[in-house]
């Protein structure tokens, strides 16, 4: 996780696990166990039931970042992030099973 212009944060989770990313920081979920996992998002609101400004749709938080929004499109993803991922991966002996970013 990381505020933007802020060095980026890791947090290694487990089954259970509760990870609570602050207001405007970017943040990625990476699984490199054996088995697939699930993540629940949980919010203040949405586009359907508003709860006020922090989720209006002036906010942009379901359009790019080259749009004037706040997610990060999959091709503009860190690649340092991606290759600490693949590490992980390797070390599990798990192969990757996503196309290259960029393409």
């Amino acid at each position: 996780m990381w505020l933007e212009g802020q060095p980026k944060q890791r947090f290694d989770w487990h089954r259970g696990s509760l990870i609570v990313p602050g207001r405007m920081w970017f943040h990625q979920h990476f699984n490199t166990g054996g088995e697939p996992a699930k993540y629940l998002a949980l919010r203040w609101g949405s586009r359907k039931f508003p709860t006020g400004k922090h989720f209006s749709e002036g906010e942009g938080w379901w359009y790019s970042i080259k749009l004037g929004g706040h997610q990060i499109e999959y091709e503009d993803e860190d690649p340092a992030v991606r290759q600490m991922y693949e590490q992980d991966l390797a070390k599990e002996g798990i192969e990757l099973k996503l196309p290259p970013i960029g393409r």
